[in-house]
């Protein structure tokens, strides 16, 4: 269970619903965010309403109200008709704030949250792409909050240069909320060593160093950049796992696994999908990689690395470089570059035991510090409540507290 917020809604004379939205609740590093800020609201005394477009039938999560809704679309036909849609779900369900962590679904949310006078908040996750006027634009709509959540400073930097030229855009209603982790979850005291084992067995792993890579199978993520610097490396008793879902990507992944082979390398590179005890995997794993290609918004991987005292290496840019501390709490390479790479991983898996354990233990200490799940929790209750007392609303009668 979520740990009860220091921020509460006790403060306001009624109970508030507070409704997110997002095109699907998956397995990614938003829709867990989605689900976590939901707990931190019950938490706080208020309603949590999850809307998605697919997905919200597989989650069962006490006290969550999770409706459905074809929020999984860029067509602007398809958005248009999303906003008579959660109008008439606002007003039904008395909705007092609508948060929304996608563009599409944003669109329609913030339509309908102005035309019913309903406080509207975004989440900027990423730095996304702007080739054109049209994308600009599309994209703007996640500035457009009457607060804007920016997940990192990198990203809080990226809306500020992005949109300071507009007129209808204020720096003002930004407010940086890193993203948080589940301590309990990723604490290395709470994994048991029969866990490690049974998952090195299963992986076949014995007698190795491992390198692990977690995340979505994509060119993105740097996969094939790994497996590059593997090749470069001197050490030979290393193997390398990727832990993630295809999801779409399999013909990527083939290529993957048939790029280690050609390099020699297919006993020595494993994909696991799924893996249901990922704190063990990283417990098992001597580094951990986060090699993006592409800026990351924030990089939930790093700062779980971190909070189980492990060694992470990262990719100079995004907001990778400020989520570890580097040279104390992790590395950073630069960006493309697999000889930086594989010498960094060289470098790491020659550390001494003593100096391991300092690292491992300054990384969690800086994500306690900076990034854990209540935290991000209570900061957002703080931006919600903001909005609440000071904002019109629709004329319908509070839920009493």
């Amino acid at each position: 269970m979520i740990a009860v917020s220091r921020e509460t809604f006790s403060s306001l004379k009624y109970k508030p619903t507070l409704l997110q939205v997002i095109p699907a609740l998956t397995s990614g590093g938003v829709e867990i965010e989605t689900i976590e800020i939901a707990k931190a609201i019950i938490a706080a005394g208020g309603r949590a309403i999850v809307v998605s477009g697919t997905g919200a039938g597989e989650i069962k999560e006490e006290g969550i109200e999770f409706r459905t809704l074809p929020l999984n679309t860029k067509n602007p036909f398809r958005i248009a008709k999303n906003i008579t849609r959660l109008k008439n779900l606002i007003r039904k369900e008395k909705v007092d704030l609508v948060h929304a962590r996608s563009r599409g679904p944003a669109w329609s949310a913030y339509k309908a949250a102005r035309a019913l006078k309903v406080p509207f908040v975004t989440t900027y996750h990423a730095a996304y792409s702007s080739g054109s006027v049209l994308k600009v634009f599309y994209n703007s709509i996640m500035a457009r909050g009457d607060r804007v959540i920016a997940i990192s400073r990198f990203i809080e930097n990226h809306i500020i240069k992005k949109y300071k030229k507009f007129s209808w855009f204020e720096a003002s209603k930004i407010r940086l909320i890193e993203r948080g982790i589940d301590l309990h979850l990723f604490d290395p005291t709470a994994i048991s060593k029969d866990c490690v084992e049974n998952l090195k067995d299963a992986w076949g792993t014995s007698g190795k160093r491992l390198i692990l890579l977690p995340g979505r199978i994509s060119r993105k993520k740097g996969q094939e950049l790994l497996i590059n610097a593997l090749s470069r490396m001197k050490q030979k008793d290393v193997m390398l796992v990727f832990v993630g879902s295809a999801q779409g990507h399999d013909s990527y992944r083939d290529f993957l696994l048939q790029y280690a082979g050609s390099l020699g390398l297919g006993e020595r590179i494993k994909w696991i999908h799924p893996c249901h005890d990922l704190p063990a995997a990283y417990q098992l794993a001597d580094v951990i990689v986060c090699p993006s290609l592409s800026p990351e918004g924030f990089g939930r991987v790093i700062a779980e690395a971190q909070a189980m005292k492990k060694p992470i290496i990262v990719s100079n840019h995004g907001a990778a470089p400020e989520v570890i501390e580097d040279g104390v709490t992790g590395w950073a390479t630069p960006p493309g570059d697999a000889e930086a790479l594989a010498q960094a991983l060289e470098d790491v898996l020659a550390l001494s035991p003593a100096r391991l354990k300092d690292i491992g233990e300054k990384g969690r200490r800086r994500v306690e510090a900076y990034y854990s799940r209540d935290m991000m929790g209570s900061k957002t209750i703080a931006v919600y409540k903001e909005l609440l007392p000071s904002l019109s609303f629709p004329a319908f009668a509070r839920t009493s507290s």
